[in-house]
C-alpha cells in the first residue's frame, strides 16, 4: 500500500494543523483529556449514553459526557465521535429533521476516523506487510476498537486506490493525446500519411487542414 498517494481532506488538514500546533505528534500524545483541552472542552464520566453539550453562542466551551461503563478503547472511540458535534455542528439534534441528524452523524463518523487515527501519524508507523494484520495493529497503536481501526484502514486504502485509478486514467489519456500529435509519429507513419495526402490530391480531392 503506497501511502504517498493518500490525499487528506480539508477537514483532515484542519485537525492535523490543530494537533501539530499543540505538539500532538505521536499516538501516545492522543490522550483524550489533552485533546479536549486543545479544542476548548472538558470530559466527564456518567452512567449514561455518551453525548456532547455546548452552547450555540459563539463560545468554544463544551462538555463531552462519556459513558462510564465503557472500556477505554470504546470510550476513546465515542469521545472522538462526540468531539465533532460542538466543533462542527449547531443546534439540538433532537430538534432537527432526521435527514439532518443522519448527515451530522455521518460527518461525526468521518471526523472520528480522522481525529482518532490521524494519517500523518499513520505515515510514520511500521505498517504490517499483510493487510489482514493492519486493522489490529492500528487498533493497538491508537487504543481504539478494531471496528474503528478497520473503517479507517478501509478508508485509507480506498482513497489510495482512487488516486491510483485517477493516475492510470491520466496516464492513458496522455498517451492517447501523445500518439495523436504528429510530432510524436514515427517516420513510417509520417511517410504513410504523406503518401495518403498525395494520392488524394492526385485524385482531385481536396485536403482540408484545420
Amino acid at each position: 500500500m503506497n501511502l504517498t498517494l493518500y490525499k487528506m481532506t480539508p477537514l483532515e488538514e484542519w485537525i492535523t494543523a490543530k494537533y501539530l500546533e499543540h505538539s500532538i505528534c505521536l499516538p501516545e500524545d492522543l490522550e483524550i483529556n489533552r485533546v479536549a483541552d486543545v479544542f476548548g472542552g472538558e470530559i466527564t464520566y456518567l452512567r449514561t449514553r455518551s453525548h456532547a453539550r455546548w452552547e450555540d453562542d459563539g463560545t468554544s466551551d463544551f462538555m463531552i459526557i462519556l459513558d462510564s461503563r465503557l472500556d477505554e478503547p470504546s470510550a476513546r472511540s465515542e469521545f472522538f465521535h462526540e468531539l465533532c458535534h460542538p466543533l462542527r455542528h449547531v443546534g439540538d439534534q433532537k430538534m432537527l429533521p432526521k435527514a439532518f441528524r443522519d448527515l451530522q452523524e455521518t460527518q461525526a463518523s468521518l471526523f472520528q476516523q480522522y481525529a482518532a487515527i490521524p494519517f500523518f501519524m499513520v505515515q510514520d508507523l511500521d505498517i504490517p506487510v499483510y493487510e489482514k494484520d493492519i486493522p489490529l495493529y492500528l487498533a493497538h497503536v491508537f487504543n481504539v476498537p478494531v471496528s474503528l481501526a478497520n473503517r479507517r484502514f478501509n478508508q485509507i486504502k480506498g482513497r489510495i486506490s482512487q488516486e491510483e485509478y485517477s493516475q492510470r486514467i491520466a496516464s492513458y489519456c496522455q498517451s492517447i493525446y501523445s500518439k495523436a500529435d504528429p510530432v510524436n509519429w514515427s517516420q513510417e507513419t509520417k511517410k504513410l500519411f504523406s503518401l495518403a495526402i498525395q494520392r488524394k490530391l492526385q485524385k482531385g480531392q481536396g485536403v482540408v487542414v484545420r
